[in-house]
């Protein structure tokens, strides 16, 4: 069984041949070690730029984005193959660069109306939420027609060139699944205005709030589709709903303002057969109906060190949702010994993985995470993941 065929498999809660393995993401320094460090870093093309157009700079560098994304991903997804993932993700990031005079960070817009920090991670931009400026319906406006016009425009002819050039290379040997992260429909909406302004208007207008949801998701769909064009299956819509403590909002608002924009996506993405995972940290349990009822085939991360209970999570929605990550990132794949992170694979693999139906992951990923670690993990999947489970 290969690689994507082994994904389909948990993700119609089936057994596999053995539990897949995925992560969130590798992180560019990790890439890095696993295939040695390009000849140019991210920061030393910012510096060539900045010297040969001081005027333009940030122009001529926004104006490299999609190559150097599609460079970056493309490395991602190799790193992933060499070290043995059965499914990783790549997706565009709608970024541009802009220059505040007052301020001497390398900083990024995105098209939702955030602002970010591009920080160096060992030469390689590690994009850092800073604010959010659609702090008003005017503002909303203007992001709305863009999503509807131009942008849509835009980023559907990318998306179709990034993701079948990374795909026709590797889709052999591996699952290559599409992402939005850091342009998931919640976080969009909610960091694009700031928590503050969100929280007032959800209290005060929630219909502004849900239409806000929907068109954000009208945006995603129609880049999906494109994905799909190319030959994109799997899906992860990225929002983190939950702190550690529990849910951003009550269940009921985000049934009311965010379900029917994640069924748009959900429902897009099953109609052309394919799959679609929610990634959100913190303590998800009150919110597993809800995501059952968005449509969703899959669910990551289930936080340890949010005290989400794989066990409990498995019991009440494994026979709707493959449960997906459970290894924690705060110490097991930072400092934790091979024991360590073997314990920790077993353990998962014991709760969730008879009957099918998971995919082992990181619960999250971040610079820190080591690279030895994470071959741990895969080593121990394939000692302890095949089927039938008999640990």
């Amino acid at each position: 069984m290969n690689s994507p065929e082994r994904v389909f498999k948990a993700l119609n809660l089936e057994e596999p041949d053995r539990v897949p393995i995925h992560l969130l993401y590798i992180d560019a320094n990790n890439v890095d070690k696993i295939l040695g460090k390009p000849q140019m870093s991210d920061f030393d093309l910012v510096d060539q730029i900045k010297e040969n157009n001081p005027d333009n700079w940030t122009e001529e560098l926004t104006n490299l984005v999609e190559s150097v994304e599609t460079s970056v991903f493309s490395r991602t997804v190799e790193a992933a193959i060499q070290i043995g993932l059965d499914i990783m993700q790549v997706g565009i990031i709608p970024f541009y660069f802009i220059e505040d005079p007052n301020d001497p960070r390398l900083l990024m817009n995105d098209i939702f109306g955030r602002v970010w920090e591009a920080r160096n991670n060992e030469g390689n931009f590690n994009p850092y939420y800073l604010y959010g400026t659609t702090n008003s319906k005017e503002k909303w406006e203007k992001i709305k027609s863009d999503l509807q016009g131009p942008l849509k425009k835009k980023y559907k002819t990318f998306s179709k060139k990034f993701y079948r050039r990374i795909n026709k290379k590797y889709k052999d040997e591996i699952c290559v699944a599409v992402t939005n992260d850091l342009a998931g429909v919640f976080e969009s909406a909610s960091q694009g205005m700031g928590m503050t302004y969100y929280a007032k208007m959800l209290h005060k207008n929630p219909e502004f709030i849900k239409e806000v949801h929907d068109v954000i998701a009208e945006f995603t769909a129609e880049l999906y589709k494109s994905y799909m064009d190319v030959g994109a299956e799997v899906f992860v819509e990225s929002g983190d709903l939950a702190y550690k403590t529990g849910p951003m909002m009550s269940p009921q608002k985000f049934y009311e303002t965010l379900l029917p924009a994640y069924q748009l996506i959900t429902e897009t993405v099953h109609e052309r057969g394919g799959k679609i995972i929610l990634h959100t940290d913190g303590q998800v349990t009150p919110l597993l109906d809800f995501v059952v009822d968005c449509g969703f085939d899959g669910l990551h991360s289930l936080e340890p060190t949010a005290n989400v209970d794989i066990a409990e999570v498995k019991k009440k929605v494994g026979d709707k949702l493959c449960l997906i990550g459970n290894i924690d990132v705060s110490y097991i794949l930072v400092e934790g010994s091979r024991k360590e992170v073997f314990d920790a694979v077993k353990n998962a693999i014991k709760i969730a993985a008879p009957g099918g139906g998971y995919i082992i992951s990181a619960a999250n990923m971040h610079p820190t995470v080591k690279v030895e670690n994470i071959k741990w993990l895969i080593e121990a999947t394939k000692k302890y993941g095949n089927y039938p489970i008999s640990l």
